[in-house]
């Protein structure tokens, strides 16, 4: 029975969003299940208020940071690549949607990645924001 219930939930994960598409059916569920369970290198999408603008970073690159909410208890921060797209004008209690490698630790986690790539999933990450997409 065992076996049977982690097919299922794998299969599952499939179904889930998780790269490329459209995002009018973005989803955090994956997201959230990768915190709880405590994944971290997979590639993930989802949406989200910014709580939070962090300042930039230049640690192994140079990185816009922004806090997303992805439901009341967890906080994902998103660290969008400078180097390898622009700065996104995004504002406290705008809503973003994105794609990116997820990153797990005991806060939320955090995404980056979120630029063009064609050797990664979907063809790599982006940062949506009032309608225009950041890659």
């Amino acid at each position: 029975m065992r076996i049977i219930t982690l097919i299922l939930l794998l299969l599952s994960a499939l179904w889930l969003p998780g790269c490329g598409g459209d995002t009018s059916d973005l989803s955090n569920e994956r997201l959230i299940a990768s915190f709880v369970e405590g994944r971290t290198g997979i590639w993930v999408s989802g949406s989200g208020p910014v709580t939070q603008l962090l300042g930039d970073e230049a640690i192994g690159g140079n990185f816009q940071r922004f806090v997303v909410r992805l439901n009341e208890e967890i906080l994902l921060t998103v660290r969008h690549s400078l180097d390898n797209s622009e700065r996104i004008p995004v504002e406290r209690g705008d809503q973003v949607a994105f794609q990116g490698l997820y990153e797990w630790d005991a806060r939320g986690g955090f995404v980056s990645g979120t630029h063009n790539d064609p050797s990664e999933p979907g063809g790599g990450g982006w940062v949506e924001h009032e309608g225009t997409r950041y890659d």
